[in-house]
């Protein structure tokens, strides 16, 4: 299965602003790091995205077309 969701940790801060933002619910904090719980849930709308002010979350533009368009 394919990532709709990467996470660098090296970038990541543990700030949480990410985990506030999913509205679909599948990011938490674990050892101070956001983590995907299921990526099968993600809505792929990338507020994670871009309320990270590290850049440390990228979502998948491909498997996102895939599901938009269904290829």
């Amino acid at each position: 299965m394919e990532k709709k969701v990467e996470i660098n940790e090296s970038l990541c801060t543990g700030c949480g602003a990410c985990v506030s933002m999913c509205p679909a619910r599948i990011l938490k904090m674990e050892k101070g790091k956001a983590k995907v719980t299921d990526h099968q849930s993600c809505d792929m709308l990338a507020g994670c995205m871009y309320a990270c002010p590290t850049g440390a979350i990228k979502v998948n533009r491909k498997a996102r077309m895939a599901g938009i368009f269904g290829f």
